[in-house]
């Protein structure tokens, strides 16, 4: 599958759906592609693996119904300095209203797969700030800690 063919799904099954959310005012709450794999993997690009591709499916039939399952370590794993660049994804989908849960984990990363039973020192994020960061941008948001956080060496 093509990833125009990929936006073209999306974009029928959001037409579709969304209205019918919005109207029962149900959340979607999407989660990013995860694992995350560079554009190209294996001939693959998954049209959500990205940041850019995640930003567009927001604004795809715009609703305040219409959002993610902010996945932290999935949407890191997709950026190139995540203990830098994950504040202003956090900012960009918060004033929006597009986070509206949070999969709270932190990753270690082995080639382009996720582990999340890395090794504290492999976790390259400082967790506590990313708290900090999505409390004043989606402060009703739930926030859910992952079955795999970085584990300290035994």
């Amino acid at each position: 599958v093509s990833e125009e063919e990929n936006w073209e799904r999306i974009d029928r099954f959001l037409a579709a759906i969304v209205p019918v959310a919005t109207a029962a005012k149900v959340r979607l709450a999407c989660h990013p592609h995860d694992p995350y794999t560079p554009p190209g993997y294996r001939g693959v690009t998954r049209v959500l693996g990205t940041v850019e591709g995640v930003k567009r499916f927001v604004q795809m039939h715009e609703s305040p119904y219409h959002g993610l399952n902010f996945c932290q370590g999935t949407v890191a794993e997709m950026l190139d300095d995540p203990a830098r660049e994950i504040f202003d994804v956090i900012r960009w989908f918060g004033e929006r209203g597009k986070i509206f849960n949070v999969h709270f984990r932190n990753t270690g990363v082995i080639g382009y797969w996720i582990t999340g039973a890395a090794l504290l020192t492999a976790c390259r994020r400082a967790m506590i700030e990313e708290i900090r960061a999505v409390t004043p941008a989606r402060p009703e948001a739930p926030l859910r800690p992952s079955d795999r956080a970085c584990r300290s060496p035994r």
